[in-house]
């Protein structure tokens, strides 16, 4: 499937919107048509209706009326259409109230089977996607529909396409990508056609909007607290401080913890035009200055309480510039001239002081050098694009608001606590709560709590911290607890519902995406009982709005069925520009506009995304591929915990090519298994093959499990341990 060429582009003014890319495709003249359209508001209806010059009967399963079964459903749109009128419906999985499953790639063939749909299986199937740049505009729905009015000094824009007409008998999953393509088409042309500003100057525009709107809190007392219209006081008088030292330098080296500083410090970069490099503190000091040393940055902005705990060297060609006595002697006057200019100054004037009025959506925005848990750190190079066409995807498909307020644990060294928590609150109004250790699972819980967040980021590994230490309700307020980096076991989320009433959903991505392609969201309950399933455990969920996903063989480098394991590509104007320095390494991950992400997994019947481990993470043994990230899966599984209490690896072997090798953490196992013999036996009973299982004499215990800063695990470090301790055959 791909959008018709040569597409209309053009804007156009209905009810107060404007549709600024229209890829419109031909209905026939009279006769039924089926229009499976991503989810849309009763408003955004007329949006659709525009393209057509027929009339559109809309039916939507999850806003059926009370009673309505499924199969009640269908006779409903089979009657539409054979009275041949052009209907649409919303490619949407609904479970009954019985507990009876129809997804989509139920309801859809069954549409066309038996008696009243055997002689609809001649007519089109037009999948379309509508993607308003910011949101719905309506809200809370299906059901339930409220105006939204979050975002009054943005313009109401949305985007159309119409995909090729498909055959009516299609497989629902082709559907389902073809929705996504063209998404992700639209993303790219509204990136392409300069419809996305640079993060800071969106910011400049909603402090116009609400300057005493709260925004920034940390604990690190009176400062820690910011409006939106202080936060650009204080970077004004930052980027004022700032500006004599960095002329005629492009980049800047950030070593803080997640904090209100440090995001007052990043935006003052970004008001200066300059690209930010904040640098791993969880690393080794030598790996941050290597790091540096690709780059042309010469300036390091830190604060003496921070370097106090985290000291840090940048090198003798570099100056290390401590917040603390940047600020100190600033005047009276000095604050008053960046209030007055944060509260009064028209935008294009500021912008054109701060040498920003021309900063565009292809612009550097920051080099955020890859965790090194496979190899040397990479800086990769991401975009105001980049960055801004997340956020928009996240806004759209999650339905994050203003209304939001995130619970931040994750360090600005990652793509996502760079896009998802430094920038988008400051260019959306949502408030952000920071806390600078994830691992403190009591202290996070009560910010939770006090903060009242409605969206947590974490990962599986400090979920366990949480789990361990916080109080039963420091969770209630939230509507999203998202995890990423890591798989998140089953057992470990239906654990922490157990506790705090809230599931863990699992999302995806990579620093090079910007970095979230996919997410599961919460089911929704609708109000005749019947759920909205868009969460399904065990994956990582649907494409988020604007991404792609293509399955390759990975010997080939060629396109797979997508419900076949291969390799993962995702496509997007999320995806980073390139590796800084690096355009070899750069053209073996990007082809066609698509990454490359080194991970292994297929699509399921409903479209969500199945990660089965890393390329790099398989063993070749006798022949077969063993894969060691589900491998380590059944090893917790067996033990039936959700703590992390081993780690596979593999190392050379002269009789079978590799053999696995299992670390793990003695006093961990020893309660929950009597010897690693008896381990063995448990995981041979899962009745997987016999080359998946390790010798009990490749089990060895560890002091620790080697794990990055994220809390993931260190491949490197993991394979030098391996190989440190159980030697080679090879």
């Amino acid at each position: 499937m791909t959008i018709p060429t040569s597409p209309q582009v053009r804007p156009l003014d209905w009810a107060g919107a404007q549709l600024k890319h229209h890829f419109w495709a031909e209905l026939p003249a009279q006769g039924p048509a089926l229009l499976v359209i991503e989810r849309v508001t009763p408003a955004e209806r007329g949006w659709v209706e525009c393209g057509v010059k027929r009339g559109i009967h809309w039916l939507v399963a999850s806003e059926e009326g009370t009673g309505l079964t499924m199969p009640q459903w269908l006779d409903r749109v089979r009657a539409a259409l054979t009275a041949g009128m052009v209907v649409a419906v919303h490619s949407e999985d609904i479970r009954e109230a019985d507990g009876a499953d129809w997804p989509m790639a139920r309801w859809l063939p069954a549409l066309f089977a038996g008696p009243g749909g055997a002689p609809l299986k001649d007519i089109p199937l037009h999948p379309v996607r509508v993607v308003p740049h910011w949101g719905h505009v309506e809200l809370d729905g299906p059901g339930q529909w409220t105006t939204r009015q979050d975002m009054p000094h943005l313009p109401v824009k949305a985007d159309i396409a119409w995909g090729k007409p498909l055959a009516a008998t299609t497989r629902p999953l082709d559907v389902r990508m073809a929705l996504d393509g063209l998404a992700m088409e639209l993303a790219i042309a509204r990136e392409k056609a300069g419809e996305i500003l640079s993060a800071p100057r969106l910011m400049l525009r909603q402090v116009r909007r609400d300057f005493n709107a709260p925004c920034l809190f940390d604990k690190s007392g009176p400062n820690g607290r910011q409006t939106i219209g202080r936060a650009l006081t204080a970077m004004l008088l930052i980027a004022d401080k700032l500006k004599p030292m960095l002329r005629g330098q492009d980049m800047v080296g950030v070593w803080l913890p997640t904090s209100t500083a440090s995001a007052l410090v990043n935006g003052a970069l970004g008001l200066l035009g300059k690209v930010s490099i904040n640098l791993n503190y969880s690393a080794a000091e030598t790996v941050s200055r290597a790091c540096l040393d690709q780059t042309s940055a010469r300036v390091v902005i830190s604060a003496k309480r921070f370097t106090a705990r985290m000291p840090f060297d940048p090198g003798a060609s570099r100056k290390l510039v401590l917040l603390d006595e940047l600020l100190a002697g600033t005047t009276g006057l000095q604050k008053l001239w960046a209030l007055l200019r944060a509260k009064f100054a028209p935008v294009w004037w500021l912008e054109k002081k701060l040498g920003i009025e021309k900063q565009s959506s292809g612009d550097l925005a920051t080099l955020i050098f890859s965790s090194g848990s496979t190899g040397q750190p990479k800086g990769v190079e991401l975009t105001w694009g980049n960055l801004i066409s997340n956020i928009q995807s996240l806004i759209h498909h999650a339905d994050i608001t203003p209304r939001d307020s995130i619970l931040a644990c994750l360090p600005f060294f990652h793509s996502f606590g760079y896009t998802i928590t430094l920038w988008a609150p400051l260019t959306q109004g949502m408030r952000v709560a920071y806390h600078p250790d994830p691992r403190q699972g009591r202290e996070v819980g009560e910010m939770c709590r006090e903060e009242k967040c409605t969206v947590f980021l974490s990962t599986a590994t400090f979920l366990r911290f949480s789990l361990k230490r916080a109080e039963a309700g420091d969770f209630a307020s939230l509507r999203y607890l998202v995890c990423g980096a890591e798989k998140l076991p089953v057992s470990l989320a239906e654990d922490f519902q157990k506790k705090f009433g809230v599931r863990p959903i699992e999302g995806y991505g990579c620093t090079e995406l910007s970095p979230v392609s996919n997410l599961n969201l919460p089911n929704r309950e609708l109000p005749d009982g019947r759920t909205l399933v868009r969460d399904v455990p065990g994956t990582v969920g649907r494409m988020v709005t604007g991404c792609a996903c293509r399955i390759e063989d990975p010997e080939r480098q060629q396109p797979i069925d997508p419900a076949t394991q291969g390799m993962v590509l995702v496509g997007g104007a999320n995806v980073m520009r390139g590796y800084w320095g690096q355009p070899g390494k750069t053209r073996d991950v990007i082809t066609d506009g698509y990454y490359r992400t080194g991970d292994v997994g297929h699509l399921d019947e409903h479209g969500h995304l199945t990660l089965t481990g890393r390329l790099s993470r398989f063993a070749k043994c006798g022949g077969e591929m063993v894969p060691l990230e589900r491998l380590e899966e059944l090893l917790h599984e067996v033990l039936n915990t959700t703590e992390r209490a081993c780690a596979v690896s593999c190392v050379p072997d002269t009789s079978r090519g590799e053999r696995v090798v299992v670390l793990y953490l003695k006093p961990a196992v020893e309660s929950l298994v009597p010897s690693t013999g008896d381990w063995v036996k448990k995981l041979m009973a899962t009745g997987i093959p016999a080359l998946w299982i390790p010798s009990a004499k490749d089990f060895h215990s560890v002091e620790e499990i080697p794990t990055l800063g994220s809390g993931k695990l260190d491949l490197q470090g993991l394979r030098a341990a391996a190989l440190k301790v159980a030697g080679s055959d090879a």
